[in-house]
């Protein structure tokens, strides 16, 4: 049995002068508008289309591609929402290898100024669940825009869990940057924890040299120790409030478990808003 589907609501059930019918590697037929596939190719669809304009209707052309893979074509060439798609990397990595074996400019369609598009969206909403993958994906194929994009959602992600084969699709000039990136958000980090807990008024119960020995040294204990740990950047706010907002019950001055909370409570304010730099 042969399954035929009709790819915008104008197009008769039957190829005419202006349509042709796509065959599938499942065996779906799918009527569609032939400027459709051309106007979007350089390459007249690898050369599928080459002479369809000379030798009038073509009736059926067979494609390799799965019916699944050849409507998420069609969903980017019309800007239409894939509804009926999950955002995986395996769809993503089908459908790129797919547009550039047809000759879809992939800029055109992946670019800044496509982001209010379906497709821009449909990619970084992959990069939420599977972000080295995706992340992997957009820069083996060099688009450039959607990789700063998913590069934001790498920061938490030690690198060490690259796979070789992420590492081959995201190239040494990807990974030398997103290396940089790691290394300038852990220096952001370092200077953000550089700063002590501001002291508060000596009193008679709590001096200066008193806050610099338990409030500033415990700070500074507490931040090697984390350092130390590796990976640093990586760290989550959450994490950050679980170790360090136990630290003011270590303390026996009111005022200086205060000036601690607040340094905590500070610090995961500036860590989660802190954007030291872009891919």
């Amino acid at each position: 049995l042969m399954e035929t589907r009709n790819i915008d609501a104008v197009v008769a059930d039957q190829p005419d002068n202006g349509t042709l019918r796509v065959i599938t590697s499942d065996n779906v037929s799918i009527v569609v508008k032939r400027n459709i596939l051309l106007d979007n190719s350089n390459n007249q669809f690898d050369g599928k289309l080459a002479d369809s304009l000379a030798q009038g209707p073509i009736l059926s052309v067979q494609f390799t591609e799965s019916s699944q893979v050849f409507n998420l074509l069609l969903d980017v060439l019309l800007d239409r929402e894939p509804v009926w798609h999950e955002p995986a990397p395996a769809a993503i990595s089908d459908l790129l290898a797919c547009l550039t074996k047809y000759g879809v400019s992939l800029d055109d369609k992946f670019s800044l100024q496509q982001q209010q598009k379906p497709f821009y969206n449909f990619v970084l909403t992959s990069a939420i669940s599977y972000p080295l993958d995706t992340f992997a994906l957009v820069c083996k194929y060099h688009l450039e825009d959607l990789a700063v994009e998913c590069a934001r959602r790498l920061l938490s992600i030690p690198l060490t869990q690259l796979t070789d084969e992420q590492s081959i699709d995201i190239g040494p000039v990807y990974l030398r940057r997103l290396t940089i990136l790691h290394l300038k958000h852990a220096e952001g980090l370092r200077q953000l924890l550089a700063h002590l807990p501001d002291r508060h008024e000596p009193n008679e119960r709590c001096n200066d040299t008193s806050q610099k020995d338990n409030l500033e040294r415990l700070w500074s204990s507490a931040v090697k120790e984390i350092w130390t740990e590796g990976e640093v950047s990586t760290i989550s706010t959450l994490e950050f409030q679980s170790r360090l907002e136990p630290l003011a019950n270590q303390l026996h001055c009111g005022e200086c478990q205060l000036r601690m909370r607040q340094r905590v409570q500070r610090l995961i304010v500036e860590w989660s808003t802190a954007v030291f730099a872009e891919l």
